[in-house]
């Protein structure tokens, strides 16, 4: 079985997700627990991480393929006029990412006197040396990987400790 992307209509990662999921598929749209600060307090909720695409796991064939975009919210296959497998690098961090179906937790970074942050927990250990935006104060840090040879910059959720 190959990995594929799908671009679906904006907010309709869940609802794409259960329909694929009833017809047979394995399906991984990757969520998070996203804290925000808002009325004086910190309130958490669960946010897709990639929105607008869902992954699925299937060998590709006209059949499935045909019954892939019978759901109304399915734009297309990602790929250059044909449908383009993921490369095993990047299945490998959409797995992660996929969390087995559970929103990923925020990752538990400590701050050093000096400045120093270091990742304690989480999923953020993973993804270490893709860090490019860390910040306590707003409890989200930007990593960058590379999706269909393309990098793409998601928020996952941190908190200090």
């Amino acid at each position: 079985m190959e990995m594929y992307v799908l671009q679906v209509k904006p907010n309709t990662e869940e609802t794409v997700k259960y329909e694929l999921m009833k017809k047979g598929f394995r399906i991984i749209s990757p969520t998070a627990e996203i804290q925000e600060r808002y009325c004086g307090q910190w309130h958490s909720h669960v946010k897709t991480i990639f929105t607008q695409y869902v992954f699925i796991e299937c060998d590709l064939s006209d059949e499935v393929y045909y019954k892939v975009k019978s759901i109304p919210e399915v734009i297309r296959f990602l790929g250059h006029g044909k449908p383009q497998k993921l490369p095993a690098d990047e299945w490998a961090y959409i797995n992660i990412l996929g969390n087995n179906g559970k929103p990923i937790k925020p990752s538990k970074v400590f701050a050093t006197a000096n400045g120093d942050k270091m990742i304690m927990s989480g999923i953020l250990r993973k993804y270490a040396d893709k860090i490019v935006f860390l910040d306590l104060r707003q409890r989200k840090a930007r990593i960058e990987i590379m999706l269909c040879r393309k990098v793409h910059r998601i928020t996952l959720p941190i908190i200090g400790i």
